[in-house]
């Protein structure tokens, strides 16, 4: 009776090498589907939950497939050496020499300084942006993702941000609508508006700011290019017209130069700015607008540049207090003006 020897490390390198090199051949033929990917991270998790039986009826249930649709996947992913051909302890499991090798090394450089950038999402958590972005990174790189400190904790990060609700519904309903090139229908039920008119409109783009999401969008009542905020929308309804998108929908493309956030105007105007203390400093190392200009003394940095996003000027402004006076054009100077006096006014009453 002949014993079978054990193989070399030599020899192990070797069926490594021609495992991966097969690998890469069935890459080139199959590629992971939406189900697919689901199982893949639910499999990576199982060492997780002993008490799971990850089986067939497990995933007809979540996937809300039959168990012969399981079972044509399994196969697939078995035949394909990413599953182990038998169950372990009753579930299927991911086989050890699957490294991820279905994905192109090209993509592979990227991910993982995505994976740390997308704390930058973090602030973005109501949306389904963030789950996107998980789903992404651990589809094109699950040893990457496979921890969710990944995404929890990082070392490139968001500060805390004001919480703010996002409506999911309005959400993918919108998205929908972008994607396709559908026109929308909704009430705009923001205060000082006209509840009552339904808005036919065609989506532009989904703008995030500080945690909020507006779309961006042609009316066609007003002929105008207006922004809404997406949790104001009620009744939406995505219709079967499609429209034409333009080459110059962008935002970017009216707000004049300016780079203050979501906001857009027709009127551009050149805004002259003078900082002091912090401010001066502050300024040196941002871009208020493509067209910003500085002038230094000892005391100040005076700042002038073109843009029609006149609100979000006037925010910045009145944000740094004492440290920032406006110069230049004379109805900010004005507004600002009122606003100051505004608040002496309550100041009094205290």
């Amino acid at each position: 009776m002949s014993m079978s020897r054990k193989l070399t490390d030599e020899e192990k390198r070797r069926n490594k090498l021609q495992r991966q090199e097969r690998a890469r051949e069935k890459n080139q033929k199959f590629t992971l589907d939406e189900r697919s990917y689901t199982i893949l991270q639910t499999l990576r998790d199982a060492p997780n939950h002993p008490e799971v039986k990850y089986d067939s009826k497990y995933f007809a249930k979540l996937l809300k497939l039959s168990e012969p649709s399981i079972f044509r996947i399994i196969a697939d992913l078995r035949g394909n050496d990413i599953l182990q051909k038998k169950l372990v302890n009753g579930s299927y499991a991911i086989d050890p020499s699957y490294d991820g090798l279905y994905y192109s090394e090209d993509t592979k450089k990227n991910i993982a300084l995505v994976a740390s950038l997308s704390g930058l999402l973090q602030q973005f958590e109501g949306t389904p942006l963030l789950d996107s972005v998980k789903k992404l990174i651990y589809f094109l790189q699950p040893e990457i993702a496979k921890s969710d400190t990944v995404f929890s904790s990082g070392r490139v990060i968001v500060a805390p941000q004001m919480e703010y609700d996002i409506n999911i519904r309005n959400w993918n309903k919108v998205y929908e609508a972008i994607q396709k090139n559908h026109k929308i229908r909704f009430r705009y039920m923001k205060p000082y508006t006209n509840n009552e008119r339904l808005r036919i409109v065609w989506p532009y783009q989904l703008i995030l700011e500080n945690g909020s999401v507006y779309l961006w969008a042609y009316d066609e009542y007003y002929d105008l290019i207006l922004m809404y905020d997406l949790n104001y929308l009620a009744e939406v309804i995505v219709l079967r017209d499609e429209f034409e998108l333009p080459k110059d929908y962008e935002l970017k493309n009216f707000s004049g130069g300016g780079r203050l956030g979501a906001f857009a105007g027709d009127n551009i105007e050149e805004f002259k700015i003078r900082f002091t203390g912090y401010a001066k400093v502050w300024m040196k190392n941002h871009k208020l607008a493509d067209d910003q200009t500085f002038e230094e003394d000892e005391q100040a940095t005076t700042v002038t540049f073109t843009s029609s996003q006149f609100e979000k000027i006037l925010e910045l402004i009145l944000s740094w207090g004492r440290q920032a006076e406006p110069l230049a054009p004379a109805r900010l100077v004005d507004r600002w003006k009122d606003e100051i006096l505004a608040m002496a006014e309550l100041v009094k009453e205290k």
